[in-house]
């Protein structure tokens, strides 16, 4: 196998360092693969940030879906099953099966015990990387010959061919249609699976990656557990539209002298209150050690380096792992926002909006001009801002809502992207989200001088209930106001409180040794229960958040019995640890009291 290299740009010390990292047939001692650090440096984390990856998740150890896709197939061959490329093997479908001609039908990557050796040292730390590290891994493998090469100007690499294919023809941009010239390679990248059928039950039964366009500079996008990747030929037009969001990037950093100023973050409380920041210097904050090189920039760093320079703002983030869903989140997810003051256009706001349960936060990143370059952005912010909302009086209108509310200033989307229907602009799939809008927390998105960056207070339109509890959406209803706390126990002034001499500290599950036969355990009991007089065992404080526990921790709970047992069932009833009594007695908590 041989992958060639555009050796014009290479220093002799980078020329090295690729060669390396691609492997050689003449290697006589190849180095042995090892997994990334499972010990990183420890980051002393700010008190609005909570939690960090633990144990598996600070390696690559899963199967990453991989393919390399020729085209998309037309109408007619899609009508022909023999035309088509083989089903996704694994336990998740996706949106594209069956969509394309295949130069690699998808297949599953095992990472486990591979180090990928970054052409992108500078950003990731060693063993780590990005897609397009994959593709050189993935193409040592298969025999494939992938040419690459460094754009100085732009700051990244591009693929240019892959076993000779160099691109698709100009279909779109009637001003450039039969060009192929300098085209190259896209990507798709499903970065968490979606719940797609349910039983009667409400348990969900099969799942599907919704693979999305992505913007982002490939050989900087990180490669995380449990994704799923298509490398696409490119049309002409389409791969213009990123070298001018990277190359407005790299000018405006530029006219900064250099620095990372964001020129505007806004976030949308709802939809009537937006509060608006101009100016924003990046500072970094390192909080991704286990990926990135120590002071890589990334969009988190822009909204912690916002809270320190606005007096009077505050956010809270906490770290989700793989979530009841399936969905591996392994990042920082903004749970808590609350503004008291004057923001830079002016205006006096007075706001707090809390993650409950059935509410959150999205955020989107980028140049304007690409804001709706799916064709579908508005319709998502307006769904997510207007519907199924609780928290905006008698007076609010729906209706009214879904008329007026758009996003702040942001344009209408490349003029030949945001068209409908499906085959009139280049986004493939046409979800509402990619470009601007990548399924990716801002902490594994490496972060380049962008036009804007937004944060939206969404209602999600979920409600969650057992025993006629249910939770709406609204983020401005504090959890503590929609749920009986009066179950938890007080244990500050237990009995008995066990120590490390126990033999069974900090195991959660008293039930396992202790029962109404061979103890005091009443029959029936709970295991907090017995934290009333034991304490709790040496449980971890929690992190200000009183409900849906399961929802983050459901695949994490060792130890914890049945203490989750279906999304159905957010407040445990069917279990023998109770949402939120069962929590939040043992896992104190300390942010609200």
């Amino acid at each position: 196998m041989m992958m060639k290299l555009q050796t014009q740009w290479f220093s002799a010390a980078v020329l090295t360092a690729t060669l390396t990292a691609c492997g050689s047939d003449s290697d006589s001692n190849p180095t042995p693969p090892t997994n990334p650090d499972p010990n990183p440096p420890v980051v002393e984390l700010p008190d609005n940030v909570f939690g960090r990856p633990t144990g598996k998740e600070l390696e690559l150890y899963s199967n990453i879906r991989f393919a390399i896709a020729e085209r998309e197939l037309t109408d007619t061959e899609k009508a022909q099953p023999e035309t088509r490329g083989n089903p996704y093997h694994g336990e998740y479908g996706s949106i594209y099966a069956n969509d394309f001609k295949y130069i690699l039908e998808p297949i599953q990557v095992s990472l486990e015990g591979i180090q990928l050796d970054s052409i992108r040292d500078d950003v990731f730390v060693e063993g780590r990387g990005s897609f397009l590290d994959l593709l050189l891994h993935v193409a040592d493998q298969y025999d494939i010959d992938v040419e690459y090469k460094w754009d100085e100007e732009l700051q990244t690499h591009w693929i240019t061919s892959i076993n000779g294919h160099t691109g698709l023809p100009e279909t779109v941009d009637q001003d450039n249609l039969g060009k192929t010239q300098g085209a190259g390679w896209k990507m798709l990248v499903g970065i968490d699976i979606w719940e797609y059928e349910k039983d009667a039950q409400g348990n969900t039964t099969k799942f599907m990656y919704k693979e999305e366009e992505i913007y982002h500079r490939m050989d900087e996008f990180p490669v995380k557990n449990d994704m799923s990747v298509i490398f696409v030929q490119a049309q002409p037009g389409e791969m213009e539209i990123r070298r001018a969001k990277y190359r407005a990037e790299i000018e405006r950093r530029k006219a900064n002298g250099g620095k990372l100023i964001i020129p505007e973050i806004v976030i949308d409380f709802d939809p009537e209150t937006r509060a608006i920041f101009n100016d924003i210097e990046v500072k970094p904050h390192n909080l991704r050690p286990d990926i990135y090189q120590k002071d890589v920039l990334t969009e988190l760093d822009a909204w912690l380096s916002l809270v320190e320079q606005k007096p009077g703002l505050k956010i809270q983030w906490s770290y989700w792992p793989k979530l009841s869903t399936n969905a591996n989140v392994q990042g920082y997810v903004a749970t808590a926002i609350e503004f008291n003051g004057i923001d830079d256009a002016g205006s006096v706001i007075n706001q707090r909006y809390t993650n409950n349960g059935a509410c959150g936060f999205v955020h989107h990143t980028g140049e304007r001009e690409n804001y709706h370059d799916s064709g579908m952005q508005h319709g998502l912010y307006k769904s997510v801002m207007c519907s199924n909302r609780t928290d905006m009086g008698d007076d609010w209108s729906k209706e009214q809502c879904m008329k007026e509310f758009f996003a702040k200033d942001y344009g209408p989307g490349e003029r030949f992207d945001g068209h409908r229907p499906k085959g009139t602009g280049y986004m493939q799939g046409y979800t509402p989200f990619g470009g601007n809008d990548p399924h990716l927390t801002g902490d594994a998105m490496v972060l380049h001088n962008v036009e804007y960056i937004n944060y939206l207070g969404a209602a999600f339109g979920s409600s969650y209930s057992a025993d006629d509890k249910t939770a709406p959406s609204g983020c401005d209803t504090d959890a503590r106001d929609m749920i009986d706390l009066s179950g938890v126990i007080d244990i500050s002034k237990a009995k008995a409180p066990l120590t490390e001499s126990h033999f069974g500290w900090k195991q959660p599950n008293c039930g396992t040794c202790h029962n109404a036969d061979n103890s005091h355990v009443v029959e029936d009991m709970a295991p907090w229960q017995c934290a009333e007089c034991h304490a709790n065992n040496g449980a971890p404080d929690s992190h200000g958040e009183v409900m849906t526990c399961g929802f983050c921790h459901a695949k994490d709970l060792e130890g914890h019995g049945d203490a989750y047992s279906s999304r159905a069932d957010y407040f445990g009833v069917e279990t023998d640890y109770k949402e939120p009594e069962s929590c939040l007695t043992c896992h104190v908590d300390v942010v609200n009291q």
